[in-house]
């Protein structure tokens, strides 16, 4: 038998779903419920009464902040945990038994205290000052002076439905209001598809419509009526079996259509889709809806992504016929100031603090810069909230632009918190700094340090990547290091592939996901997930000839257009990435134009010869630059060699061990570690297989501490000394 409930457990229900998306959750929980009726100013004051209502709203909120979130790219889609349906069950067994028809705020109460091993129950027995009873007879009596009069059928389905909130700050959008408002006034298809990107505004459209009708700035058709928000989680909780599903829409649509003059609005038509859910009743609701699309007694406003849009056309594009599109566009950076204007206000009361202008204009700058996953303006007013959340709780009275440079650091994952002098400097000194590091390789170095100097300086295709070199050369000569380098340079972080892996035909699969209906779907693809969470990077491919021919035609598209589109047709925006591949094709063609007397053909021209005969020529077109690495002579080798005993040094200083190694050993040592084939990592492999073991040992078994550890050649083979 299913229970109708109060106003007040479904407020605290709606509540309870708004915290658990804001925190990513993907169950509703007891806790969440419990956070959700703190937020009833009766239930605070009853609960204050009879116990300490901060201790609990502290130890609720501690709890729910260190539950596991969804990851960012993931739609999250609530359900009910097994503790919240056996609250409700309990609740039910408790009405049916006292012959009751409502679910009061009591018996949600009661229901808790009879649940086991709960967080929610333990909290709640921990805060009050009062027996059981006394507190559960406070809230009856609570519900005795709130719960009064009768209730109509819209009333009793209440945990479906919310008035929407109206927006009156909107800024902008007329043509949009005004299109929405003639089409809410036909006779025929007087239904509204807001269609638009991720953050553009359309929910806010519709607030802002709602404020129209409660100012009466509509035409008399409109004037008398409601827009309320369908809760299509309400809807499904529960509803196991189709036929649930359908009598509840039946049940609730009917009454809204007694009620009259209503306009049931649709926070994204995913959530009638299907798309979240496995079974096959979810897929039936949008069609469960098509008799009250075609009614004339409910209007209704649906708001949708472009591509949600397109596999509900797909499916069945009649559904779509029954409802006028109206396209919002992403506002400019002046229009989104105006709108960041009238939420400042707002922000500034609720944070304490206060913006300055040029902070308003650095958080839309900052956010078209760095935020690529969604829309104006909603990514420039999440970051002026975020900053403002910053300087409150670091006790700063004003928001500045270094305050949303700091607020965004986390969000973008890229260090944003360096200073522009930093910045101009490390780019002014690229080429220098680079060559500290990467010994031998000046012109890879220039070619590479230009490239991206020029992208910086905006003196490139704007529409492309900051850059699409291809590193040639044999192996372990710097190709790998040059673009960890780069990455520190440029305060971006290095994501590596090894193109190795992906040499089967299905491997395109595993970069941008699986084909809808195949294992996989859901995971997304491994590049574009990279990419859409750090759009600010280093994409390093390494050993790219490896990789299967039809991954080309997807680098074609991201060195041509900057711009890839995900298994879920959602667009990865690759304007801010590096693009380095590295090769070694051609390396030993090159080793072998070296050798004879009569040979007029370098290294370098003998790799340049072969990455044409491997690659195809629309694919070396596209790349801003060919680099080739030179091959590791003597002289490289001892300097990496000299690099690589520094750093082992400054790990031995950290144990307070001295190093020293004499002029017989480090010759020894780059004896055996240069060798052309292998370049520097042989000289790393050396240095772990000779050197490194004497030292552990030393460490684990000599008998002297904060000693100096000299290493030294005995009958040719390496000894330590201490001293």
């Amino acid at each position: 038998m299913e229970f109708n409930q109060t106003q007040q457990v479904t407020s605290a229900l709606v509540e309870a779903y708004g915290i658990a998306a804001e925190k990513r959750h993907e169950f509703l929980t007891p806790e969440h419920l419990l956070a959700g009726f703190l937020k009833d100013k009766d239930f605070w004051e009853c609960l204050a009464g009879c116990g300490r209502a901060e201790e609990l709203e502290e130890n609720l909120y501690g709890y729910l902040n260190s539950l596991e979130c969804l990851p960012e790219d993931i739609e999250p889609s609530i359900h009910f945990s097994s503790q919240m349906n056996e609250v409700y069950e309990t609740a039910g067994k408790t009405v049916a038994a006292a012959s009751a028809s409502m679910i009061h705020v009591h018996h949600m109460m009661y229901s808790y205290f009879q649940l086991e091993e709960s967080n929610a129950r333990y909290f709640l027995e921990r805060c009050l000052d009062c027996p059981i009873p006394d507190f559960l007879n406070s809230l009856i009596e609570m519900g005795m002076n709130v719960e009064t009069g009768t209730e109509n059928d819209m009333d009793r389905n209440g945990r479906y439905f919310r008035e929407l909130e109206p927006f009156h700050a909107l800024t902008g959008r007329k043509t949009e209001l005004d299109r929405m408002v003639r089409i809410l006034s036909r006779k025929t298809r007087n239904n509204v598809l807001v269609a638009g990107g991720h953050g553009v505004g359309k929910t806010a459209l519709v607030k802002g419509l709602s404020a129209m009708i409660e100012d009466g700035k509509v035409p008399e058709k409109l004037q008398d009526s409601r827009i309320i928000e369908l809760n299509v989680s309400s809807l499904l909780s529960g509803a196991q079996f189709r036929g649930d599903l359908e009598g509840r829409i039946q049940q609730i649509m009917e009454s809204a259509e007694e009620e009259g003059n209503l306009i049931v609005y649709v926070d994204e038509l995913r959530s009638l889709g299907g798309s979240s859910r496995n079974d096959d009743s979810s897929k039936d609701i949008l069609s469960l809806l098509i008799p009250y699309f075609k009614s004339s007694k409910i209007k209704f406003i649906i708001s949708a992504n472009y591509e949600d849009i397109k596999k509900v056309s797909t499916s069945d594009g009649s559904i779509l016929g029954l409802f006028r599109q109206i396209d919002l566009e992403e506002p400019s950076a002046e229009e989104t100031y105006k709108i960041l204007e009238g939420f400042r206000p707002e922000l500034e009361e609720h944070h304490g603090v206060h913006y300055e202008e040029e902070a308003v204009r650095h958080a839309i700058d900052m956010s078209i810069r760095y935020i690529s996953d969604r829309c104006l303006p909603d990514k420039a007013i999440d970051l002026m909230d975020e900053a403002g959340a910053y300087a409150y709780t670091h006790k700063s009275a004003l928001v500045s632009p270094g305050t949303v440079d700091l607020a965004l650091a986390d969000i973008c994952r890229t260090d944003v918190q360096a200073s522009d002098e930093e910045i101009r400097s490390d780019l002014y000194n690229m080429e220098e700094r680079l060559s500290e590091t990467i010994y031998g390789q000046e012109k890879a170095i220039k070619t590479v340090s230009e490239a991206v100097l020029m992208s910086k300086a905006g003196l490139l295709d704007s529409g492309r990547t900051i850059g699409n070199f291809l590193f040639v050369g044999p192996t372990g000569v710097g190709k790998t290091e040059l673009a960890k380098a780069l990455a520190r340079q440029l305060h971006v972080p290095l994501h590596r592939f090894d193109m190795s892996e992906y040499t089967e035909k299905h491997s395109v699969a595993k970069l941008i996901g699986s084909p809808a209906g195949y294992v996989g779907y859901d995971d997304g693809g491994i590049l574009t997930d990279t990419i859409r969470k750090n759009p600010y990077c280093i994409l390093l491919l390494d050993e790219i000839e490896k990789a299967h021919e039809d991954i080309y035609n997807l680098l074609l598209q991201v060195m041509d257009y900057a711009v890839i589109t995900d298994n879920k047709g959602r667009k990865v925006d690759f304007r801010n990435v590096v693009l380095i591949m590295t090769s070694n094709v051609g390396a030993r063609y090159a080793h072998k134009s070296a050798i004879g007397f009569e040979s007029k053909v370098n290294a370098g021209e003998a790799m340049a010869k072969e990455v044409k005969n491997v690659f195809a020529p629309e694919f070396i077109n596209r790349l801003s630059s060919v680099v080739i690495f030179n091959d590791l002579d003597g002289k490289m080798a001892e300097r990496i060699l000299n690099n690589k005993i520094e750093l082992l040094r400054k790990r031995l200083e950290s144990k307070n061990i001295d190093l020293v190694i004499n002029s017989d050993a480090f010759t020894k040592l780059l004896k055996e570690g240069y060798s052309r084939e292998y370049g520097a990592r042989e000289i790393e492999r050396v240095l772990n297989a000779r050197l490194t073991p004497l030292l552990m040992r030393e460490i684990l078994f000599g008998a002297k501490e904060n000693f100096t550890a000299e290493v030294y050649l005995s009958e040719d083979e390496f000894k330590i000394r201490t001293r």
